[in-house]
């Protein structure tokens, strides 16, 4: 890193490991602030299914998040939806004053309403090019509308993210399937310049055993389809699911909801190896749902055609030494399961009727043949995006691969050429040391329980709820602010030591000049309070930036019309638990007097900031840390008490009084406490002045007496 300027080659962890590489230490930084709108935009430009995503995303961020090594991630989705919850209005707002008006450029046409498909619209018709959505289903959305169980994924969820998007000038038809209803090549000829392919993978495999056919024998996708609809489906007692990845789950809690008393996982993997979601796991094994490991079926057993058990048989490896899926079995180790039904949930593949009377090719075993770097097929002008191109995965994934595709239209219809994307990812800062680890205070996060098992499988009602304001904010202040550490100007820096004395965390050292790892450092600003020279900023916090806000937050104030005493007030935003009560006392400020300045941990004011106020005509400074105890940088809160005390200082050494700076801990709650403190601050101040008010009297009488 850059010790001029504090720029940095490497980001967060946390953004590296998002598929669509969202800044969520940015993100973090705006909630903390209270900038929700600005947290939403910027979700909504990495992510347009972020209502989605706040709810099922696997959130490859969090398994990133260099916290996890102290005790654990940011919740980073859950802030995520409370973002998206938080700003419901704003979003509708948002999307209007976006819209683009239809344009004289090259139309494009979409197949399929899935996350890929319709994040690629959004970007096309934001760059000025008219797009239709085809969508065969009356509902949008893809699996996300049509598959996805509710408990996980209400469609309010879904509808919200598609009518933003169709809100921005995208075209919606539904109903239509391409293939069927209307050609690739009818597409082409009604004048659309590209047509994109994100079909994903709409249909579920089946297995070759004897007696698979039989009567109550089903597959995953039409099941959970059924679920969805009027009239869901009608289950036995026992249910077994053939298949261990997040669909088998889906089915399996499905069915589970359905009445199923004795619901069984069948799966070919071991525990280690088993391919669903860790935590999905746990919630199917609360709600009484059992798992037969490295096990495969052998034969379905029938009475009257209807299935009435399964043969199993042992799971011996699941991928041979090349890492690849090829299950070997021990057919003589079996064992039998009764079952009333079976649903198959092994896996899924591509719908490929769209292509009926169209060029485009297929490769062998019925897939698309599409080149993955230009997302090309063999069709001049059809492209593909998502699951149909990729292979499953997530949500998330699936709007990257519309990013993708978007990128590639745009350069082939601008240039008439492909383009090559792969999938590079920035470089991410690196993990914590050891030593570091061990001198960050410990903040856990807050455990939001589910509805109980015992009554969420009553119904397919949602079974997580989402942050309230007060829990969203203690979780963001959980936030390392990974690559935002401090630096120092090597032109002003006099490697006088006094940083490496200072810093909590032995970030420091001395070369030619000051060097913080970026690495190791907290950001916690410390450093910057304390260095004589003001040689050392924080990446997103400068030297002077204090004093800055504290101008424009007198400037911003009429403060010959405001109460007197005038008091100017610092306060630690992470004490703050409703931006809506920060907004209410703002408004009061000229009727109370008190002009505060809302810092991200106010250990880092220095000497200057604190009496700086008085220069710009305050009549005393107040100053409110976090709760005793509380602070979440070691030596903080006895850095800030000297700071106090030096400050104090100076103003003795030029007769003027020292009690006009207050110093207070936030008690309880901010709302209860900062308003008592700013009270009792005002009442002192106002005394002071009486009595220097009663001293001149005094002073005057006795002159007019001699």
């Amino acid at each position: 890193m850059s010790q001029q300027n504090g720029e940095s080659t490497v980001i967060a962890p946390c953004t590296v490991g998002c598929p669509v590489h969202t800044d969520n230490r940015q993100l973090v930084d705006y909630i903390i602030h209270g900038e929700y709108e600005k947290a939403l935009r910027l979700l909504l430009d990495a992510n347009p299914f972020s209502s989605v995503c706040g709810r099922i995303c696997h959130h490859p961020c969090e398994q990133n998040c260099r916290r996890s090594k102290v005790e654990a991630p940011i919740g980073l989705r859950r802030l995520k939806r409370f973002v998206i919850e938080a700003t419901k209005e704003h979003r509708l707002a948002y999307s209007k004053a976006r819209q683009v008006p239809p344009g004289e450029m090259e139309r494009v046409a979409i197949v399929g309403s899935g996350p890929s498909g319709m994040t690629a619209a959004r970007d096309l018709v934001s760059m000025g090019y008219p797009v239709t959505v085809f969508e065969r289903s009356e509902n949008p959305g893809g699996l996300l509308g049509n598959v996805i169980p509710r408990y996980r994924l209400p469609y309010e969820a879904v509808k919200e993210d598609i009518d933003d998007i169709l809100s921005l000038g995208v075209k919606l038809v539904t109903g239509m399937e391409i293939g069927r209803d209307i050609t690739i090549e009818n597409l082409f000829r009604e004048g659309h310049s590209a047509v994109l392919l994100a079909t994903g993978l709409s249909e579920s495999r089946t297995l070759n055993v004897p007696g698979i056919d039989s009567e109550g024998v089903m597959l995953a996708l039409p099941f959970l389809q059924t679920v969805l609809s009027p009239i869901p489906p009608v289950l036995g007692k026992r249910v077994a699911i053939l298949g261990g990845g997040n669909v088998a789950i889906d089915v399996a809690r499905s069915a589970r909801r359905l009445g199923a008393e004795k619901v069984t996982i069948i799966c070919l993997e071991s525990p280690e190896e088993i391919p669903a979601w860790k935590w999905e796991v746990e919630e199917a094994h609360d709600e009484g749902i059992s798992i037969m490991h490295s096990r495969g079926p052998r034969k379905v057993f029938t009475d009257n055609g209807h299935i009435k058990a399964l043969e199993l048989k042992r799971c011996t490896s699941v991928f041979d030494s090349d890492g690849r899926f090829n299950p070997q079995y021990d057919e003589m180790d079996t064992a039998t399961l009764l079952a009333d039904n079976a649903i198959i949930a092994i896996g899924q593949r591509g719908d490929l009727t769209s292509l009926n009377g169209s060029d485009v090719q297929t490769a062998p075993g019925g897939r698309l043949r599409c080149d993955p770097k230009t997302q090309a097929t063999s069709r001049q002008g059809v492209f593909a995006c998502g699951e149909v191109l990729t292979g499953a995965g997530s949500a998330v994934e699936a709007v990257r691969d519309g990013h993708r595709a978007a990128r590639a239209i745009v350069h082939y219809l601008e240039t008439g050429d492909l383009i090559e994307q792969p999938y590079d990812d920035p470089q991410a800062l690196g993990e914590l040391p050891d030593e570091t680890v061990e001198k960050i205070v410990k903040r856990h996060p807050l455990v939001l329980d589910l509805v109980k098992p015992e009554l969420r499988i009553k119904d397919f009602v949602e079974i997580e709820r989402g942050f309230s304001e007060a829990e969203a904010l203690n979780e963001a202040k959980r936030c390392l602010a990974c690559t935002t550490g401090a630096f120092a100007d090597e032109e002003k820096c006099a490697a006088c030591l006094t940083c490496v004395r200072i810093c909590p965390f032995g970030v420091a050292t001395i070369e030619k000049t000051a060097v913080m790892p970026q690495e190791k450092c907290q950001a916690c600003g410390l450093c910057a309070t304390q260095c004589p020279a003001a040689a050392i900023a924080l990446k997103r916090f400068g030297t002077t930036q204090m004093r800055d806000e504290l101008r424009s937050a007198m400037e911003s104030q009429n403060t010959e019309l405001m109460a007197k005493p005038l008091i100017v007030s610092y306060c630690c935003l992470f004490e703050v638990t409703s931006r809506n009560w920060v907004s209410e006392t703002t408004v009061n400020c000229l009727e109370s007097g008190i002009v505060r300045v809302m810092i991200p941990c106010v250990a880092r004011l220095g000497v200057l900031d604190i009496l700086s106020p008085f220069e710009m005509g305050a009549d005393g400074v107040v100053i409110i840390g976090c709760s005793s105890g509380d602070c979440l940088y070691p030596t903080a809160e006895q850095r800030l008490e000297n700071t106090v005390r030096e400050a104090r200082g100076v103003l003795g050494e030029i007769g003027l009084e020292e009690e006009v700076i207050d110093y207070w801990r936030t008690e309880g709650s901010a709302e209860v406490s900062w308003s008592s403190f700013w009270e009792i601050s005002r009442r002192k101040l106002k005394l002071m002045k009486d009595n220097e008010g009663e001293r001149a009297n005094d002073s005057s009488r006795a002159k007019t007496t001699v």
